[in-house]
């Protein structure tokens, strides 16, 4: 009997577990991923010779019982370089601007009990989770069709089924004649939060600190790994490095940065200001499924916990997951 096969959109936190899940279960996964290494913001990459965060930074609650340890031991993935960092600053001060009280409640509160950051930061999950998966680089998909990717390149991969972790409304314009129009419609009527401006400074003599600072609801301070010298100045939506550079210096007393560069990155998706912002895995396509931070909470415990309730949904809706 050949194994059951399943292609997967994008290479993000939610791609790769979906991937990691169903290959130990036996698929065959190849995931196709639009940039030039897998990871999405998870991934680091490399400026000035040291290593720089997109979007990773710490996670909260990996003691023993704590739910994100929970999910992550039958992983595999609390064998990975994994270290204590004091309790992230502010986290319970964060406002509606930034995150909705549901996400507070629900993303916030483990860090209340613990806060971790792992050694060599994203880039390490990062490659852990590709470990015995197909993953192809520069493969951007445009159309979905009759369980059949067709990428930019011309390139077509098929298979019994299809993951996507991209947003659900770009998903569902990839196979738009084949969804009900009202789908569409209550994909399109949900609120996506702001991007986010990061500015990382190379710091000269760098006052370093393993916790988050939060100097408003919409503003934050954290540093890479003490060997780094790198300082993220993040804020929602669009920012000015100089400002930026400026109101962290009056927090931190004067810095001295010797080089910095900034960047936009995507937000934590759709908001979710209560059950009815969710959205499910399954789709009206039975060989089509969802995944990542914009179907349930976000952040490194949320899309983990959409991850396996895709393969769950895969499992008890499809042929071929059962």
């Amino acid at each position: 009997m050949s194994a059951k096969t399943a292609v997967i959109i994008g290479a993000g936190l939610g791609g790769l577990l979906c991937g990691r899940i169903l290959s130990r279960k036996g698929w065959e996964v190849t995931v196709l991923e639009a940039d030039t290494k897998p990871g999405g913001v998870l991934a680091g990459f490399e400026w000035e010779g040291v290593n720089c965060e997109r979007g990773f930074h710490s996670v909260g609650g990996l003691v023993p019982g704590d739910p994100l340890e929970k999910l992550f031991r039958p992983l595999g993935l609390m064998d990975l370089p994994w270290y204590k960092a004091d309790p992230d600053e502010g986290f319970p001060f964060l406002r509606l601007n930034s995150c909705t009280e549901y996400e507070i409640e629900h993303v916030i509160g483990p860090y209340q009990k613990s806060a971790w950051r792992l050694k060599g930061g994203g880039n390490t999950l990062v490659e852990e989770l590709c470990k015995g998966l197909d993953i192809r680089c520069n493969k951007k998909a445009q159309v979905i069709d009759n369980k059949t990717v067709t990428c930019k390149d011309g390139n077509t991969f098929n298979a019994d089924i299809i993951i996507s972790d991209l947003h659900p409304l770009t998903t569902a314009e990839m196979v738009r004649d084949h969804l009900r129009p009202s789908y569409i419609h209550r994909l399109a009527r949900l609120e996506n939060g702001p991007d986010i401006f990061t500015v990382h400074c190379l710091l000269e003599d760098a006052p370093w600190q393993s916790g988050a600072i939060f100097l408003d609801e919409k503003f934050m301070l954290h540093f890479g790994e003490p060997e780094t010298g790198i300082l993220e100045i993040m804020r929602f939506g669009e920012g000015n490095p100089v400002e930026m550079i400026d109101r962290a210096a009056q927090r931190l007393g004067r810095l001295k940065v010797k080089k910095y560069r900034s960047m936009l990155s995507p937000g934590y998706g759709i908001k979710k200001h209560s059950n009815a912002d969710f959205v499910a895995p399954v789709t009206p396509l039975p060989w089509l499924f969802l995944t990542g931070q914009n179907l349930g909470l976000h952040g490194i415990l949320g899309t983990t916990i959409s991850a396996l309730n895709t393969c769950k949904s895969i499992e008890l809706s499809s042929p071929e997951g059962r």
